[in-house]
């Protein structure tokens, strides 16, 4: 028997008790509006279920639902990482909340060199990504040559298998610069380009572009590890602090957090339209930090919804981490823009420090391997002239 048929069988006795031919005409008609009402309402889960099942899988529905009632402009109504103000609302949701199947911003992907086997050999499970610009190849090899070197294989500093990728994209005069590119990716097998002209408001774009080729070509990684080719790693942190920290394998991403309001003038401007909030949600320094795989496939939907905004590490780190409820945990280990100069001593306790030069960077890699943390006070490897980071 049917859930239906069920349903109508213990509803039976109601029209029985009718004894007169109006009753009984009557209860027949309430018999059809039950049923029709019964049958709405199971097509209707059936509907709901669907949708539901459709939705689940990707977490993006949360967005959906976590500025659902901004978008309908109920009193005491914030935005989840601003507090926005009911007087507010109205202006906001029409210039930036759009509906979920409009995609407004396109991230189509092109390439000039795809990279499309660099992980299929090895499977890495962390994925360095560094970004840098085409003409930068002394910097490149500076990277190869030291840190990166214990990325393009199982070494003693990591118990799984690591990857080095450099993401480039193409200067407004390609023709000499894409010719040396080619050679050096054949050379290395460690470069994607892409098909777009590096600027710095395409770096949103760029960091995009190379989510896309990490799904694509390498989904098989844990974490990725962003960082911009003038900041230096020093891998037995790294490592170290992949293996012993709790969140690490938490949707969670890691780095030197930030907050601050959204700057209208100037080097690092962002319009109304590409984001109206004052402020930015918590995000992480964009010259180092780890991002879980997991979040990757969710923030390229998600980006393709809201309107192009150029600074990156705030961008993906804050607003769309926000959004997706990604956690942020932050550890002083890494860098970020403002870091005041550090000692020998202090070096020894970060992963990262950033704002180096290709001789630094040299120089950075003796002082990690050679003197130790144990004998740092009386280190001779580091030079202020060189390094601009020491104090």
């Amino acid at each position: 028997m049917t859930w239906l048929e069920s349903s109508l069988k213990r509803l039976t006795p109601l029209f029985s008790k009718n004894e007169n031919i109006e009753s009984q005409r009557i209860a027949r008609m309430n018999k059809k509006y039950i049923l029709l009402i019964l049958v709405s309402t199971s097509a209707f889960i059936i509907i709901l279920s669907t949708n539901r099942v459709h939705r689940t899988h990707s977490t993006i529905h949360k967005y959906v639902e976590t500025f659902a009632e901004l978008k309908t402009s109920l009193p005491n109504v914030a935005a989840a990482w601003n507090g926005f103000t009911q007087s507010r609302i109205k202006n906001i949701r029409k210039i930036y909340f759009q509906s979920w199947d409009n995609i407004i911003t396109s991230y189509a992907t092109k390439y000039v060199i795809d990279g499309a086997d660099l992980c299929t050999a090895l499977s890495p499970s962390l994925l360095v990504f560094v970004l840098s610009l085409p003409i930068n190849t002394k910097e490149r090899q500076a990277i190869r040559s030291t840190w990166g070197g214990t990325m393009t294989q199982k070494s003693s500093y990591f118990n799984t298998s690591t990857k080095l990728v450099f993401m480039v994209g193409r200067m407004t005069n390609p023709t000499v610069s894409d010719r040396l590119l080619q050679e050096e990716s054949t050379m290395y097998k460690d470069i994607v380009q892409f098909d777009f002209f590096e600027s710095r408001y395409n770096l949103t774009r760029k960091m995009m572009y190379g989510l896309r080729w990490i799904k694509t070509y390498c989904n098989s990684v844990k974490y990725i590890l962003k960082v911009d080719d003038d900041t230096f790693i020093n891998v037995a942190r790294l490592s170290e602090y992949l293996l012993r920290d709790p969140d690490i394998n938490n949707k969670t991403i890691h780095g030197y957090r930030y907050g601050g309001g959204v700057l209208r003038t100037g080097k690092y401007a962002v319009k109304k339209n590409e984001l109206p909030s004052s402020k930015y949600p918590p995000y992480v320094s964009g010259t180092s930090y780890i991002l879980p795989y997991d979040s990757i496939p969710d923030m390229l939907d998600l980006a393709e919804r809201l309107p192009y905004c150029p600074v990156d590490d705030a961008f993906m780190t804050g607003v769309m981490r926000a959004i997706l409820e990604i956690n942020i945990k932050h550890s002083a280990h890494f860098t970020h823009m403002a870091e005041r100069k550090i000692t020998p001593c202090l070096f020894h306790s970060k992963i990262a420090v950033t704002n180096t030069n290709i001789n630094c960077v040299h120089m950075l890699w003796n002082l990690a391997t050679q003197d130790g943390a144990a004998n740092c006070n009386q280190s001779k490897s580091y030079d202020k002239k060189v390094c601009s980071i020491f104090r």
